[in-house]
């Protein structure tokens, strides 16, 4: 019954699946038919849903009725569009519970600077600005509107930059667990929270810099948008966060108003004919793409995530947060060799991972620039560690401020249960060919000359970490040891000791890819992603395929099912025939009279 219950779910779940995706991509299409743009148009930015580095545009999000999370890429083009388009009279941007990295908001307000330049409208409206919680950078976003309207009731959440870690060795002892992990320097503080009960005072105070430096930001950036001074912006942030009427009295806000009277404001602006239009839908109109002067395509790709050899995070449809190398190298590879490819922009976000994998990632950067391809690379919110690994042979390397780069250094260990095993009672016993065979094993802590073998591996990983910095960064090898052995830095910080070139986002990156293949100002970059995003067609087909996957195993818990009721059905029966007789011959499939 249980099979049968299931391959009938299973089918009808396949079929329901598969003509509302079929659906979604017949309407995935019409949407992206060439749509024409209305005389007056209203450029409306939603800042209360995520933005992420690389969109989905997943044709199921039509299925359910739902929009896909706006790419960081696509905000910027936008507003970068929308300035020059005479279509174009405003733009109107909404806040709420949803926060924007400081990332997102330095490149987002960039966008917004040039685009204020052509005198046209710019209002950011918020039902609040970090409610009950830290909103430093939503309204450091905002802060670069002209207007800012904030609902009654809402709050402006400004309270400086902070960070917490939670420390565990007290509580690790207490479970007979040991965190065993030796880094590369001293500063490399992965996996430190599991092995001491507070930072390390050298650590605290680099940790103290890194946040001094970010709220730094914060503060003069909102000074520049606002026309205050530092100091000013630096006591409001030290006494927030404030009500809504508290906010007006400040002058954090222009004025304390509702949703309705802000859309009355921009028919008076803009006129009742005027449409909002979204990114998505503005990027879709026609636009005739030359700008008056050749085209040239440069490939894009993105790097995001922990850096493994392959991508073993893949989660379907919604993707995956792994960078697997033999994807990206086999990107570059492919850029490398395209006739059509002029340049490549490799934008980063990654913490890093496997340091191989990192080298193999490196080693087709490298490849590529021999093939005559320049490589730009262009860092979003974190490149560290093995992010900085893969973007350090850049012909340029560009982070914004508040970029998290460096981390030059290396750690490697393991957590061993050998107490915990014993408080429970559990005995570990094996048998191998030598003592190192089980050295990654979780019974028991690393021996002595298990030890050494792994402090020989991470001296030898750091110290090709450090060559290869110096020699592509033309650091000298004496200045490493101020600049490596762990750190992290701000792109701000990173830009006078040499680990960057440049401050700014994709805006610079792409102005360095227009002087690396010698472009004119009207030349037009055409932007190609590598590898090409998958067609709403092999969406469906892998949607599909993850579907049959869940059928399959749906079935064979069904199976299992019959067999668990086929062997437990006499015992039930005869546990029951005390109570009910008639039931428990029911259940022994003895019904008759």
């Amino acid at each position: 019954m249980f099979k049968f219950l299931a391959r009938c779910f299973a089918v009808i779940g396949f079929l329901a699946v598969a003509v509302c995706v079929t659906g979604a991509v017949v309407a995935w299409y019409t949407q992206k038919q060439q749509q024409t743009e209305p005389a007056k148009v209203v450029l409306s930015l939603d800042f209360d849903s995520p933005i992420v580095e690389q969109g989905d545009g997943s044709p199921l999000d039509l299925a359910l009725d739902e929009s896909s999370p706006v790419a960081l890429l696509d905000i910027v083009r936008a507003i970068d569009a929308a300035k020059d388009d005479p279509h174009v009279v405003g733009i109107v941007a909404r806040f709420g519970s949803e926060q924007p990295s400081l990332i997102q908001a330095q490149e987002i307000r960039a966008a917004l600077a040039r685009f204020k330049k052509s005198g046209k409208f710019t209002y950011a409206y918020g039902t609040s600005f970090g409610d009950f919680g830290s909103g430093d950078r939503a309204y450091y976003l905002a802060s670069a509107f002209d207007n800012i309207w904030l609902q009654p009731v809402g709050t402006v959440s400004l309270t400086g930059v902070g960070l917490t870690d939670f420390f565990g060795k007290t509580a690790l002892d207490k479970a007979g667990i040991t965190a065993d992990f030796m880094r590369r320097e001293e500063y490399k503080e992965f996996m430190e929270d599991a092995q001491r009960d507070a930072f390390d005072p050298a650590v605290k105070v680099e940790m103290q810099g890194l946040v001094d430096n970010l709220s730094g930001q914060i503060a003069a950036g909102i000074a520049d948008s606002r026309k205050w001074d530092a100091a000013r912006v630096a006591n409001l942030m030290a006494q927030g966060p404030y009500t809504a009427d508290e906010a007006q009295q400040n002058g954090l806000v222009t004025r304390v108003a509702y949703a309705d009277q802000l859309d009355d404001e921009i028919d008076r602006l803009a006129g009742k004919d005027a449409q909002q239009v979204d990114v998505d839908t503005y990027l879709g109109y026609a636009d005739d793409g030359t700008g008056g002067g050749a085209q040239t395509e440069v490939a894009l790709i993105y790097g995001l995530g922990l850096i493994a050899d392959k991508d073993v995070g893949d989660g379907g449809i919604a993707g995956g947060h792994v960078m697997g190398a033999d994807d990206i190298a086999g990107a570059f590879d492919d850029a490398a060799s395209d006739a059509n490819v002029k340049a490549i922009l490799f934008r980063i976000d990654s913490p890093g991972g496997s340091p191989s994998a990192s080298e193999t990632i490196r080693r087709a950067m490298i490849h590529a620039e021999k093939q005559g391809k320049p490589v730009i690379v262009s860092m979003g919110g974190t490149a560290a560690s093995g992010g900085y690994w893969i973007a350090m042979n850049g012909d340029k390397i560009i982070a914004d401020p508040g970029t998290l780069t460096g981390s030059i250094g290396v750690v490697s260990g393991k957590f061993a249960l050998d107490g915990l095993l014993q408080k429970i009672g559990v005995t570990p016993d094996g048998v191998r060919t030598a003592d190192n065979a089980g050295m990654w094993q979780m019974d028991a802590p690393f021996n002595p000359a298990q030890r050494a073998r792994i402090n020989a591996l991470l001296d030898e990983t750091y110290r090709a970490f450090t060559d290869n910095v110096a020699a592509a960064r033309k650091i000298p090898l004496d200045k490493m040891p101020d600049i490596a052995k762990g750190r992290v830095w701000t792109g701000e910080q990173a830009l006078p000791l040499g680990l960057v070139d440049q401050l700014g986002g994709y805006d610079v990156a792409l102005e360095d890819v227009r002087q690396a293949l010698k472009l004119g100002e009207n030349d037009v970059i055409d932007l190609e992603p590598f590898p090409a995003a998958p067609t709403p067609a092999e969406r469906l087909l892998k949607l599909l395929h993850h579907f049959g996957a869940a059928s399959s195993a749906l079935s064979s818990l069904a199976d299992t099912l019959d067999d668990i009721q086929a062997v437990a059905r006499p015992w039930l029966g005869l546990a029951a025939l005390s109570r009910h007789p008639v039931a428990a011959q029911m259940i022994l499939g003895d019904t008759h009279e």
